[in-house]
């Protein structure tokens, strides 16, 4: 499998020198993305692409390339992979569609192509798919034109049962600075499915949690038997569950439905995170580099009045209670009070402590508590409040560097969020130092989901 992410050489299918020509565009990605391998690119007729002559006599190929990206149209797909078997190419992405997905009955092409693999004993993702993305090999095989600058690497892994998904979850996941180590588009998965990839990203020591889209599960008993043993987080989007969807998510990639109440039971049962949309599976992955939320009981701190009651409600929306705080933890936090008008309670309002080292009492003091299990900190920043009120926050690494040693030394999340200008909340997300949420009732969401993680890990 390792072969699919990291090949020392990679051949391409279907390449020409026609501007509209697709195969073109996954030499393009790869080289910008900066893979160091042996890049071939093979076509009908001679020309250059990126300073590449086209072989047009794929016989010519060199025996043993580990990697073939084939974008030829899907009845010569089973001839082109006769050809890789016969060169000693074990490893395949079949970019090209038009296979069962565009037809209820199972075509002779398919057929074919499935004997052509088993004659040669080769494994191949898709077909109907963009293949693989890994920022760590600088592997990139999408036809369609792609920021490739814009993707960062990151410790989450991604199977996605659709090209466009891959694409867009490879921007999110690299605007919100949380990157990810590899995404396989899965398409058709007529031979390799969810559960071999699963099990390889769970040895990957690239890979830290593994996240899922999926509008089919093929193998459900198999999936879950490995979620249930594994060490590293599984989080699943699982589309596919309307009757609307299911015409619609059958022509994208021949999925089936599955009953979505048998699906949402097994998932937990597996231990298994269930989000509903792609931002989701961002704040679920943010969540989890968190340490664990043991139980449902938090203290929330907020500079602002107004979200601690938003807050408050958030809370209870997503089951968790917040306890009142100890008489001799609210005196030490009044102290730095300034004005003395506002009653200190959990939710906190700290608008009235302009003194940082009010906040740091407040956070220490609640983690200490038995308690308190975890602590939503909802923080004003702007770098004009050291001038206006004379006192020194310091710097945006000095902030998070703080709480990342401050949670990791108490065993407990702090989901922190900032009122702010964009710009500056992206300035601490590109630290990358400790996970930034977008708002602060997002941040409660984040912890929902890690309370949720660990209480079905602790019942498997």
């Amino acid at each position: 499998m390792r072969r699919f992410f990291y090949p020392a050489s990679i051949v391409v299918f279907g390449v020409a020198e026609n501007p509209r020509n697709l195969a073109k565009t996954i030499v393009s990605n790869c080289l910008e993305m900066g893979f160091k391998g042996e890049i071939y690119a093979v076509g009908r007729q001679p020309g250059r692409i990126h300073g590449k002559a086209i072989i047009t006599d794929p016989e010519t190929l060199p025996d043993g390339i580990d990697l073939a990206v084939i974008l030829v149209p899907a009845r010569f797909v089973a001839e082109t992979l006769g050809l890789c078997g016969r060169k000693g190419i074990r490893r395949a992405v079949i970019s090209t569609g038009g296979f069962r997905e565009f037809s209820v009955n199972v075509s002779h092409v398919e057929k074919e192509l499935l004997e052509v693999a088993k004659r040669y004993g080769i494994r191949l993702i898709g077909p109907n798919c963009i293949g693989v993305i890994c920022p760590g090999s600088g592997l990139c095989t999408p036809f369609n034109p792609i920021q490739v600058k814009r993707l960062k690497n990151g410790p989450v892994s991604m199977v996605v049962q659709s090209g466009g998904v891959t694409t867009q979850a490879a921007y999110y996941f690299s605007e919100e600075h949380v990157g990810f180590s590899k995404i396989i588009s899965a398409g058709n998965k007529l031979d390799l499915n969810e559960v071999d990839f699963l099990e390889y990203l769970m040895n990957d020591e690239d890979t830290q949690q593994i996240h899922l889209y999926l509008e089919s599960i093929d193998d459900g008993k198999r999936l879950m038997e490995l979620a249930r043993g594994a060490k590293k987080p599984v989080v699943i989007f699982k589309s596919n569950v309307s009757a609307t969807a299911s015409s619609v998510a059958y022509s994208h990639t021949a999925a089936l439905a599955n009953d979505d109440r048998v699906v949402d039971g097994a998932l937990k049962q597996a231990g298994i995170v269930r989000v509903h949309d792609l931002r989701e599976l961002v704040v679920a992955a943010k969540a989890l580099m968190l340490p664990p939320l043991r139980g449902n009981r938090l203290a929330v701190l907020s500079i602002s009045g107004g979200f601690s009651v938003i807050l408050g409600d958030a809370c209870e929306k997503h089951g968790f209670t917040c306890p009142a705080l100890p008489k001799e933890v609210i005196s030490s936090i009044e102290r730095y009070r300034r004005a003395g008008v506002i009653r200190l309670a959990n939710p906190m309002d700290l608008g009235d402590v302009h003194d940082p080292k009010g906040l740091i009492v407040a956070l220490k003091s609640c983690l200490d508590l038995e308690h308190i299990d975890g602590v939503v900190l909802a923080f004003l920043y702007d770098p004009e409040v050291e001038k206006i009120f004379g006192r020194s926050i310091g710097t945006p690494e000095q902030m998070l560097n703080f709480l990342k040693t401050l949670s990791q030394e108490k065993n407990k999340p702090i989901a922190f969020s900032l009122f702010a200008r964009r710009e500056d909340i992206e300035e601490f997300k590109q630290l990358n130092i400790f996970p930034v949420f977008n708002d602060p009732v997002e941040s409660v969401q984040a912890l929902h989901v890690l309370h949720d993680h660990w209480r079905r890990r602790n019942c498997n």
